[in-house]
């Protein structure tokens, strides 16, 4: 379902060489939209009952918004390098717009799961996802139309960028790839593939791209490489009930959703609103070697509840988790700034777009990729959570795998 975010090259690619209608982006932002309202609806009026009805409506959803996120970006970027100077305060306005949003949805979402059930809150969703149709249309972005001579698949741009475009078709098969393995191979297997993804990545950059956008993207797919995911186990720690785990903190899907959703996301707005003046004299370099390093404790700042040693400090569950969730948020949006930033600056001109979908899709495979070693971890580690009764001996572990994910990015 979230395969649409590290599709991102492919949509990318689409937009650039193949414009629709005279338009690079507007008709693909109007054709995803339209996608993502049907994909809402169907699930809004509980007529997608099967798995794979939900995952395919779920990445219909998923597609519109990683399609608007990239070709709204692909503009950011033409603007950021007529103005480089404002770069950091262009991306550190846009993403607390983002985020002033994810945290009203969080807070709306909890109470609407709790009392109406999960389908009610797609309904609820069309209008805000129509309301893109809005901008779009009008033109917001500026947009000019292709002459009339260019428009069709542009052969001539596909042949000034023959490397790029190869990444971009590459990196879209093996995300295809990862997802038919899911289903068909065995846990082994698919790690196994995952790890030859990550290293046939990584070579073709190294090999076919230049160092200055090569550095940037390897760099930070590696990060998010080893950035194991453990969330899933995370879930069933936080919410199984007392007979599930008579330890856990037994935690109500209500404040799963919204208390730890708001921390995130509002840990994520002061990050982004400090980060632009606390580091506006410091390098990139000195930027992430601090947050790397931070994140690694905030990280490890979980570890005495996964121990429930905080239970002997006296200190809640939830005032615990909600502390080290928005500390770890901080210090993950000033680690995205710079990101951004170089990202912005690496685009060749004209190919603004087909260049962020690339460096988004690499870094969002690298996430995907995390989820699989993550998966992994946890397994050999006897960490095997299903939300059956008795989980205490499959959650006891769980420490020393969160151990490992907070120092492999080091």
């Amino acid at each position: 379902a979230i395969a649409p975010w590290a599709l991102k090259p492919v949509i990318a690619l689409l937009s650039d060489a193949a414009p629709l209608w005279g338009y690079k982006r507007m008709p693909y932002v109007v054709i995803t939209t339209v996608g993502a309202l049907i994909g809402s609806a169907v699930l809004g009026l509980r007529m997608s009952t099967s798995v794979p009805a939900i995952v395919f409506s779920l990445f219909l959803i998923f597609l519109q918004i990683s399609s608007v996120d990239l070709l709204v970006e692909a503009k950011q970027s033409e603007e950021v390098k007529l103005k480089a100077k404002l770069g950091p305060q262009f991306f550190t306005f846009t993403w607390l717009g983002i985020n002033f949003g994810q945290v009203a949805s969080v807070c709306l979402l909890g109470p609407l799961i709790h009392h109406f059930g999960p389908r009610l809150p797609y309904m609820i969703a069309l209008p805000f996802i129509a309301l893109v149709l809005w901008p779009t249309l009008a033109n917001f972005l500026g947009e000019r139309p292709v002459p009339v001579e260019e428009r069709g698949l542009n052969i001539r741009m596909l042949r000034m960028h023959p490397v790029l475009c190869s990444l971009t078709v590459l990196i879209g098969t093996l995300i295809l790839s990862l997802i038919l393995g899911t289903f068909l191979l065995s846990r082994e297997h698919i790690v196994v593939m995952a790890a030859l993804f990550a290293l046939v990545v990584l070579g073709s950059f190294l090999v076919f791209i230049r160092w200055e956008i090569t550095g940037p993207v390897v760099f930070y797919f590696l990060l998010g490489l080893l950035s194991f995911n453990v969330e899933g186990a995370l879930f069933y720690f936080y919410t199984n009930a007392p007979d599930r785990f008579p330890e856990g903190p037994h935690f109500t899907a209500y404040f799963y959703t919204t208390g730890i959703g708001a921390a995130t996301f509002g840990g994520v707005m002061v990050g982004f609103i400090t980060g632009s003046e606390l580091f506006k004299s410091w390098s990139y370099r000195g930027i992430l070697k601090v947050t790397i390093l931070l994140r690694a404790a905030t990280q490890l700042m979980l570890l005495p509840l996964l121990l429930r040693w905080n239970r002997f400090l006296g200190v809640p569950d939830a005032a615990w988790v909600v502390t080290v969730v928005a500390a770890d948020s901080v210090v993950f949006a000033w680690r995205w700034i710079p990101k951004q930033v170089m990202g912005a600056h690496l685009t060749p001109r004209g190919m603004e777009a087909t260049m962020l979908g690339l460096t988004a899709g690499t870094f969002n495979m690298a996430a995907i990729l995390s989820s699989y070693f993550g998966g992994f971890l946890l397994h050999s580690y006897g960490v095997r959570p299903v939300g059956a009764v008795g989980e205490s001996a499959a959650l006891a572990n769980l420490w020393k795998v969160q151990g490992l994910a907070a120092f492999a990015p080091c």
